[in-house]
């Protein structure tokens, strides 16, 4: 009996060792546990945010043209979404969302002479997106992406002018069609909660406003700050490792230096008299950025941290008005071209290698103003810049890449004074701006915090 058992258990080595390779390979299942959340699923969200509306307006006559290249709205926005995500790869993820959404952008013109007054408004109201999305895992609880697609946008015109004798008005609805795309950051908080910071710029086609003759183009800037339900459900990636990333405890203590790319809008509110007469408007203008940074940190307990910082940023935030009539044309144009900022933040480490958090301080903005006219061959120019100073403020994501790296997307809104530029002429600016970056940190101790992170 001792030997039947002896052959048999030969027997069960034998056929152990010598099953095929590939039956010994195939794909497993790995627990979400052994890579981190699995992003693999539907989700449904909501958002909140803040941005504007730049457009072109173009208007036509016997002899006459103007270009406005500059007509602006800014306000806030909320947003409802749901989608589908499916993570191909540990790494690698697609999917597709639709949005609804309501935002509050509003500008106006106005004018007045003694006995008459007129004034336009413009405001956007429902909008919505269709939209695709790829993004790359960081870490398990981190993902970098870019989404894009299909938006739709109601912008509302409406205006009043009163004269001796009388007063008219209109209003009018637009349904814009248009395309959209950006950058976003989306960590999980819990196996279900996910936090996002995403950025779009959305540009629509031209339409004639009613009956007006005027027609507008208009596009614009929005960030959202969302926080998504995940279902999940969808199965889990097949791999045949664990992925850890950079998931591991980071050490956020020290001082980093890093440079920034990205775009934005600014605005102004423009006052203007002489005499009994009147002109106040709100003029836009858009444009990219580029600059640098740096700060220090200190991670005070396991999740949570505050800092300093201050950047310097070159901008080409631009907008402008052409006039061409018989005999003469004239321009004015209006440049954002220089900002820097000193500010404080605080944040809160979702993950140990994921970072949100808010900044806000003081910032100064130089504007350049030109202006120039030509009649009857006489030409004349003048250019002049000037400082505003004020406060910005927003919020932003950071997440460790490797070593002493990080990336981050960080919003800012920023508010300026307001000043007499020229004689009877007052200008206060403001901007959006979004800034895509990267940094180098320079731990300087935080062993105890991040060991205590890691348990």
């Amino acid at each position: 009996m001792k030997r039947v058992s002896l052959l048999l258990s030969a027997a069960a080595v034998v056929a152990t060792v010598s099953c095929p390779l590939g039956a010994q390979t195939l794909p497993v299942a790995i627990p979400a546990k052994d890579f981190g959340p699995v992003w693999t699923g539907f989700y449904v969200g909501a958002a909140f945010g803040a941005g504007g509306t730049f457009n072109r307006l173009d208007t036509g006559g016997p002899g006459l043209n103007t270009n406005a290249h500059g007509g602006g709205q800014s306000g806030v926005l909320g947003s409802i979404y749901g989608g589908v995500d499916y993570q191909i790869t540990q790494r690698g993820l697609v999917g597709l969302m639709a949005e609804a959404s309501y935002a509050g952008f509003n500008g106006s013109v106005s004018a007045s002479v003694p006995g008459a007054f007129a004034q336009v408004n413009q405001n956007t109201g429902f909008g919505w997106a269709v939209l695709l999305r790829a993004g790359f895992l960081a870490d398990p609880s981190t993902l970098l992406y870019f989404t894009g697609g299909y938006a739709g946008q109601i912008i509302n015109t409406n205006g009043t002018a009163t004269v001796p004798g009388g007063t008219a008005s209109f209003s009018t609805n637009n349904t814009m069609n248009g395309w959209t795309f950006g950058p976003g950051f989306e960590t999980m908080l819990t196996n279900k909660l996910s936090a996002k910071l995403e950025y779009r710029y959305s540009q629509f086609g031209r339409q004639t406003i009613g009956s007006t003759g005027i027609s507008m183009e208009p596009s614009t800037h929005a960030i959202r700050a969302g926080l998504s339900y995940r279902f999940g459900g969808l199965g889990v990636v097949s791999s045949d490792q664990s992925f850890t990333g950079s998931s591991q405890p980071f050490n956020w203590t020290g001082v980093y230096l890093g440079g920034a790319v990205g775009g934005g809008m600014g605005f102004a509110q423009t006052n203007s008299s002489a005499g009994s007469a009147s002109t106040s408007f709100n003029s836009g203008s858009q444009g990219l950025l580029g600059g640098f940074f740096g700060g220090g940190d200190w991670q005070f307990s396991p999740q949570a941290l505050v800092g300093v910082m201050a950047d310097y940023t070159f901008q080409g935030i631009t907008g402008g008005i052409n006039l061409n009539a018989p005999g003469g044309s004239a321009y004015a144009t209006a440049e954002q071209n220089r900002q820097w900022s000193v500010m404080g933040r605080v944040g809160w480490l979702a993950v140990p290698s994921t970072l949100l958090y808010a900044a806000g301080g003081y910032s100064q903005l130089n504007v350049r103003a030109s202006a120039g006219a030509s009649l009857g061959g006489a030409t004349v120019f003048a250019q002049r810049d000037t400082s505003f100073s004020g406060f910005t403020v927003g919020p932003g994501i950071e997440t460790a890449v490797t070593g002493g790296w990080t990336t981050r997307l960080e919003y800012r809104f920023s508010q300026y004074e307001q000043k007499e530029v020229v004689p009877g002429v007052t200008y206060q600016p403001s901007n959006h701006t979004i800034r895509a970056g990267i940094a180098y940190k320079f731990g300087v101790g935080g062993k105890t915090v991040a060991a205590e992170a890691a348990n």
